[in-house]
């Protein structure tokens, strides 16, 4: 097994000066401008993964935006309903905790159907009711180039989510200013044909709520294009 201890990762995110369209293509021309993340890992152990997953990250002064391409060859998942148990398929997931000295931090996860979860945790074991809160305005989308039913011949698909920066009520500042530095994971789960927990700052374990190995997220105040 695998078990070399990773250092905490970090990402750069630029600011961007043209709102991005959410419609799950991440063709807007400003993505070319945003950093690529290609180093995920197998979260359990910190060992090369082969499902291949890329992800990128941008903001401006209403927005966190995410972009994820995730290269499946058997697309999977059943659930349609916001705040069903989306992680017991396949879906990928952002945990945002914006302020470290702070235990909350929130979870949101899209599946290839469009599905959506989000949840408020006070800590790693304490959430407010699923269905009690939403996340304010949150947007996403997502795009699939093959079917979702478990079976091989697919290619990929692929998800925008924008993220409402005032949501992050624990933020040290809002909109982020530059040099501000949260907290987060990016995290994928594939079920078929195999298993996977995957991640870009790996926990070492087979739990994806572990704060202290979220990695840094560090507003740039640099504007593109």
């Amino acid at each position: 097994m695998f078990s070399q201890l990773r250092e905490i990762p970090s990402y750069k995110v630029h600011q961007t000066s043209i709102p991005i369209v959410i419609d799950g293509k991440i063709d807007d021309p400003v993505w070319t401008k945003a950093d690529l993340i290609n180093d995920f890992v197998t979260n359990s152990d910190n060992s090369p993964c082969l499902f291949k997953t890329e992800a990128k990250i941008l903001y401006d002064n209403h927005f966190l935006y995410f972009a994820f391409h995730i290269f499946d060859d058997n697309i999977w998942s059943t659930k349609t309903e916001r705040d069903d148990h989306l992680w017991e398929e396949e879906v990928i997931e952002i945990f945002i905790r914006a302020d470290p000295k702070e235990l909350s931090y929130i979870e949101i996860e899209v599946n290839p159907l469009g599905a959506v979860f989000d949840a408020y945790m006070l800590d790693s074991i304490k959430y407010l009711p699923f269905d009690s809160w939403n996340i304010k305005d949150l947007k996403w989308a997502v795009q699939v180039q093959g079917t979702i039913d478990g079976k091989p011949g697919d290619d990929s698909w692929t998800c925008e989510i924008a993220f409402p920066v005032f949501n992050a009520v624990t933020a040290p500042a809002l909109p982020p200013a530059a040099g501000n530095i949260w907290y987060i994971n990016l995290y994928r789960a594939e079920l078929k044909p195999n298993c996977a927990l995957i991640s870009w700052s790996p926990t070492y374990r087979n739990d994806f709520h572990m704060p202290s190995y979220f990695g840094k997220l560090i507003f740039t105040g640099n504007k593109v294009p």
